[in-house]
């Protein structure tokens, strides 16, 4: 295979779109669903009435949406580098909570004074393909002080590199797709290395205390395999195509591409399935 490097974030080489936000609020689903809970029951237990909560890397704001229901009083503030996954304007009243606000933040850059020590729980999932390596300590610096004294930070990545594509029954194939897993893997290594193996000594770094991490498979249910597989090979195409549009140097052309997600397709359906660890980590400021 030839070897080839590309340190594309995520907002590069994925589509922001309508297509896009489906995808990830499936992905979301299976991740929550395999993890089996929102909030940590010590972050859970440790909110007090009418809580500000704050969700960085927002997304859709999905995971807003899916926990308002067990914190109807609470505030929940959702933050982006882009708006362009949020919910049009024309379905905002029917698609977010009525205490719902969104917002642009960059958590590369300093965090505004008045947004500092404000929110009980702050939340983020899956960024750290946007941050390059030189820039993670930093930002977990500055989500940190988004938190006020006595509230937690909890904070979610995958670990992308340790990906897997095992055969879930007697005659499953899985060739071509661990081809293309290898592809994507090699090509966005850079991006993959770092954030989900480092994130309790970042906290505690960041002045955070009681910090601990729990792994879980992205394979727990079983029930989920074939949709987080799915998931992920629509996440590997779009890549694919973008580095082949580009005639950049890598093992497959566009119409080589059309045939292999045929193949891949076929793999899944056979009972081809993913496998990562998901690492969560969480840490609370200290009181004053």
């Amino acid at each position: 295979m030839t070897t080839f490097k590309m340190r594309y974030a995520y907002a590069e080489r994925t589509g922001r779109d309508e297509a896009e936000a489906r995808r990830l609020d499936e992905q979301f689903d299976l991740l929550t669903r395999n993890i089996g809970y929102l909030l940590h029951p010590i972050v859970s237990a440790s909110l007090p009435s009418n809580p500000c909560i704050a969700d960085i890397g927002t997304g859709t704001g999905i995971f807003l949406r899916a926990l308002y229901p067990s914190v109807p009083d609470a505030q929940l503030d959702g933050y982006d580098i882009s708006a362009a996954l949020y919910p049009s304007a024309s379905t905002l009243p029917s698609t977010l909570p009525p205490n719902n606000t969104l917002s642009l933040l960059d958590a590369r850059k300093p965090i505004p004074e008045p947004m500092r020590g404000v929110y009980d729980v702050v939340h983020v999932r899956l960024i750290a393909t946007d941050i390059p390596p030189e820039e993670w300590s930093a930002v977990v610096r500055n989500v940190s002080l988004l938190v006020k004294p006595g509230g937690y930070l909890q904070w979610e990545e995958c670990d992308i590199a340790g990906l897997k594509y095992l055969r879930g029954r007697d005659g499953s194939r899985v060739e071509k797709t661990r081809v293309m897993g290898a592809a994507f893997l090699e090509g966005m290594r850079e991006r993959f290395a770092h954030g989900w193996n480092t994130m309790s000594e970042d906290m505690r770094a960041a002045g955070l205390v009681d910090v601990d991490t729990e792994v879980i498979s992205s394979d727990r249910l079983p029930e989920t395999r074939e949709r987080m597989t799915v998931n992920s090979k629509q996440d590997i195409f779009a890549w694919a195509r973008l580095v082949a549009k580009q005639g950049l140097p890598v093992p497959f052309t566009a119409a080589q591409l059309e045939r292999t997600e045929k193949e891949v397709s076929e793999e899944i359906a056979s009972g081809c399935y993913v496998r990562f660890d998901i690492h969560v980590a969480f840490g609370r400021k200290p009181a004053e």
